[in-house]
């Protein structure tokens, strides 16, 4: 039993450093990951913005004072540039954790920290999601986009499963009606004051910044992403086996303790008559 117990606590070190390892090559790999996004995004987003300006609503564009258009593109500019600096502040290398290291050595603690702190992905997800809002309801507020629920549009496609990509990348299309809009309390003002409020053909269309889109558009950051993906999969295998091994540990450890304590106590002679049924069993 001593043996066993020795061996186990080899292997715990061994897969601790393994998974160290691989965390720390994790941290590399989205670092990397992230330094090719946050332009790529920004870019994206640029040129989302223009796309809807010019080729979806080029009359309402063409509405706008050139004070307007210029105090529009510099808005979309900040915007763009905002959402490059919140993305390359994921970075880990941008992030002090120094707690790191205990995610091999304190499993169920930091898994359960892992499950309320959300995951880098879904960081992202957030991110673009934000951005797609304000990008939206600045051109809402440029009276380039219609009046439209356009929180729930995004919930809904975010929701959506097999979304095809569309004509222009990041961009939804979408017909809404009348009663659609009244449901969502979006509809005053909805048959005045602007023509194409009033045509039940026009499109509503909404910009809406997706990760998989972004990575399809881009096979190096695709091919970045499938790295991460491998990576992740080794690790939660690396954790699964370090959880197990500090169980069988535990369990060694214990026995161990049992019978040492018992062996303290016979030599005593208090447990004589229980322990020569206990020792026929070994």
């Amino acid at each position: 039993m001593s043996g066993n117990l020795e061996a186990v606590e080899r292997e715990i070190v061994g897969l601790q450093g393994m998974l160290l390892a691989a965390l720390a090559e994790m941290r590399q790999l989205y670092d990397v990951y992230l330094e090719m996004l946050a332009p790529i995004a920004r870019q994206q987003l640029i040129t989302v913005s223009y796309q809807v300006c010019t080729q979806v609503f080029p009359e309402q564009f063409l509405t706008l004072e050139d004070s307007e258009r210029q105090e529009l593109q510099r808005q979309i500019v900040e915007l763009a540039t905002a959402l490059e600096t919140t993305i390359l502040g994921l970075q880990p290398r941008r992030q002090e954790e120094p707690t790191l290291g205990s995610e091999a050595t304190n499993g169920e603690e930091d898994s359960t920290k892992e499950q309320e702190t959300p995951s880098l992905a879904e960081q992202l997800s957030r991110v673009l999601y934000q951005s797609s809002l304000k990008i939206n309801h600045l051109l809402q507020r440029a009276a380039i986009l219609p009046p439209a629920p356009i929180a729930v549009i995004l919930e809904i496609a975010s929701k959506a499963e097999n979304r095809p990509l569309g004509r222009i990348p990041h961009l939804l299309t979408i017909m809404l009606d009348e009663q659609k809009l009244q449901e969502e309390g979006e509809d005053e003002g909805d048959t005045s004051e602007s023509p194409r409020e009033s045509s039940s053909h026009h499109p509503m269309a909404a910009v809406y910044l997706q990760l998989e889109e972004l990575e399809f558009q881009h096979p190096p950051l695709a091919n970045q992403r499938s790295q991460i993906r491998q990576l992740e999969a080794r690790l939660a295998t690396l954790q699964k086996q370090l959880h197990k091994k500090q169980r069988q540990y535990l369990v060694l450890k214990a026995s161990r303790a049992w019978w040492q304590t018992w062996k303290a106590n016979e030599a005593a002679d208090t447990t004589a008559p229980v322990s020569e049924v206990i020792d026929g069993e070994q």
